[in-house]
């Protein structure tokens, strides 16, 4: 299994892979950018790793308090952290939760219907990517 500083430079040498497989299948600058951030922030800061004292933890600063609540609910390496798209799902209900609640008690929810479907659909693969090449990372390594 990589330590951390592999992880980061399989991150960096896939980057731009994902950038430019990206921007050939949709043409789009603003497509490719979501899908890019996405895939950087995922592989360096929301990865299955958040499950652990690790880089990506780290990375959080003041705001990794966030993430103990998560490290007590999940043992390291599980489906639900590092699980192809479930692993991604299960980190975006976690730290989405307090955030929709806000918005659905103030009756706001409008704020969220008014999200283009591809910027939602982009951001997801672009997240998927990244926790994707962590976790496949992990199985050759």
């Amino acid at each position: 299994m990589p330590n951390g500083r592999t992880h980061d430079i399989i991150t960096a040498a896939v980057a731009p892979i994902v950038g430019g497989v990206s921007y050939y299948l949709t043409k789009d600058i603003q497509t490719t950018s979501i899908i890019f951030g996405c895939f950087l922030f995922a592989s360096l800061m929301f990865n299955g790793d958040l499950d652990i004292e690790s880089r990506p933890y780290n990375r959080w600063l003041l705001l990794k308090f966030i993430w103990l609540p998560y490290q007590s609910m999940f043992s390291h390496r599980s489906i639900f952290t590092h699980g192809l798209i479930i692993g991604t799902i299960v980190r975006l209900l976690y730290v989405g939760l307090i955030p929709f609640l806000i918005i659905l008690f103030k009756g706001e929810l409008q704020i969220i219907s008014n999200i283009p479907l591809n910027i939602i659909i982009s951001s997801f693969v672009g997240l998927e990517l990244g926790s994707a090449i962590h976790t496949i990372s992990d199985k050759i390594f």
